[in-house]
């Protein structure tokens, strides 16, 4: 006798979901996140240090590209100096993960979730966490 009703339909939904996402391909999402969640640790623990520019330290003072790729360094991803060669584009914020970058007409910052940056602002106001939309956007890229 076939089942029939509420059972068999979550039964066919997670067959379904086998066959789009195998298990290999979940765990690699999930390592993401993880790394991207890992990132995103180590980049806020600077926030309150200085913005210096042309800088690369975290601690003693870096501007936003220096911050952002001292941070990725610490994870063993050298990034290109321009932001058209680092990573895939994403397509908007509404698809972005934590550990994505953020660029900005000239500026770059560190995607932390829930619509908010870290970054190396300025010299007033050092490194910070910012609404993500705090300037237009130009591009979101991943990375990890």
């Amino acid at each position: 006798r076939d089942a029939s009703g509420p059972g068999k339909e979550i039964i066919q939904e997670q067959s379904q979901m086998q066959e789009q996402h195998p298990p290999q391909a979940a765990a690699q999402e999930t390592e993401k996140v993880d790394k991207g969640a890992e990132v995103v640790a180590f980049a806020t623990q600077f926030v309150g240090n200085p913005y210096k520019y042309g800088g690369t330290s975290l601690t003693g003072g870096a501007d936003c590209s220096g911050f952002v790729m001292s941070v990725f360094k610490q994870f063993g991803i050298e990034l290109p100096r321009t932001s058209r060669e680092q990573g895939t584009e994403v397509g908007g914020l509404e698809n972005a993960v934590p550990g994505d970058i953020i660029s900005y007409k000239g500026h770059i910052g560190i995607y932390i979730g829930q619509n908010q940056l870290v970054h190396a602002s300025n010299e007033r106001e050092g490194i910070k966490i910012s609404p993500a939309t705090y300037k237009r956007i130009l591009s979101i890229r991943r990375v990890i």
